[in-house]
């Protein structure tokens, strides 16, 4: 009876690495009759969580030589399927498959818009036809959502049999949690994720500058860190918005914000799917979206839920800030909205396929 491996880069704060440890810990649950053997590459470690895992590389970062050295050694010979948690390791676990290295199946997460995996420049360009080429070989790909889905299908000519899709899971159990008062006027706003290029920072403060010209009472509360940190920081000082918008940087409680917040705010230039969303409706703080590629029409439901608002449109979104509060939806059961993300109906379609597979 075969094993599987998780196979992540680090478990650095982050969606992915969330999912990964949800996963491993559930479908560990359900099935005790096989092993899942947890691999990181490196001991970047923000959570700390208790368990079996092992660690190929005692540092918190390694060159793509180390990495691919690295998966060598561990996996040669090796024919338990690999549950890989990011494109880069899915590619090195098919090219180790090519070579007669490793004998085992790979599954793949795609976690991403692939329109804006690797970059727009030709040689980008051509890295990404390389590594969609090998991408392409795994036994099974799994996307967050239906838009990731039908564009691989369609645009880039995956497998449709081999490419399925399987929603992020999310907790419904926190919707019982007391909710603060507060200021009726004061709008409470809350941003999380890391502050990276990909969630286009830059529109944060353009739409507070409008709120403010607007007169409209607000707070913005930013939770998490990344390589934009001071730009973040120096765009605040510039607008002279210190008063307005909070850095309050990583957190292993999020809930606290979801609870504190009239609504959840997210303006990425793209998303895969963008868990964020989901763990504010979950807490019943409606969420107000760019509707970016992909993952937030799949999501939020307007009026419902939230509001989606197209996508780059500051002023609509400013104005929709209004709209979302005066809606009143902070509080109501709008989880009901998102029971097809379930943690149950996710693990179970996990496990499923995962083991489907292996039966094959």
């Amino acid at each position: 009876m075969k094993n599987i491996t998780f196979l992540i880069n680090s478990l650095t704060q982050g969606g992915a690495e969330k999912i990964a440890l949800k996963l491993y810990k559930n479908i560990s649950n359900m099935d005790r009759e096989r092993a899942i053997d947890f691999v990181t590459l490196t001991n970047d470690d923000f959570y700390k969580e208790k368990i079996n895992k092992t660690t190929l590389n005692n540092s918190d970062k390694i060159s793509k030589f180390k990495k691919i050295k690295s998966l060598i050694k561990y996996f040669r010979g090796g024919c338990n399927p690999v549950l890989c948690f990011s494109l880069d390791l899915a590619f090195y676990m098919n090219v180790l498959k090519l070579l007669g290295i490793f004998k085992g199946r790979v599954i793949c997460r795609f976690i991403n818009n692939p329109d804006n995996e690797v970059g727009a420049s030709f040689i980008n360009y051509l890295k990404k036809k390389i590594l969609f080429a090998f991408i392409k070989r795994s036994d099974l790909i799994i996307c967050q959502s239906n838009a990731m889905r039908d564009l691989l299908i369609n645009k880039y000519k995956f497998e449709a049999k081999n490419t399925i899709r399987i929603y992020n899971p999310v907790s419904l159990k926190n919707n019982n949690i007391q909710i603060d008062g507060g200021d009726d006027v004061l709008i409470k706003l809350l941003f999380v994720g890391r502050l990276s290029q990909q969630k286009n920072l830059e529109d944060i403060i353009n739409v507070a500058n409008i709120l403010r010209q607007e007169k409209i009472k607000f707070t913005w509360k930013i939770v998490g860190d990344g390589e934009l940190k001071k730009y973040l920081e120096n765009l605040i000082e510039k607008n002279e918005l210190n008063q307005n918008i909070e850095l309050c940087g990583s957190s292993s409680c999020v809930i606290d914000y979801y609870k504190w917040a009239d609504m959840t705010t997210l303006l990425s230039h793209y998303e895969g799917l963008p868990n964020v969303l989901l763990e504010s409706i979950a807490c019943r703080t409606p969420c107000i979206s760019y509707d970016c590629p992909t993952g937030p029409a799949e999501i939020i439901l307007n009026g419902e839920n939230g509001i989606l608002v197209p996508l780059y449109d500051v002023k609509k979104f400013a104005n929709s800030i209004y709209d979302l509060k005066c809606l009143n939806l902070k509080n109501k059961c709008i989880e009901q909205s998102i029971l097809s993300f379930s943690e149950e109906k996710i693990y179970m379609a996990y496990h499923e396929e995962i083991y489907k597979r292996l039966a094959d």
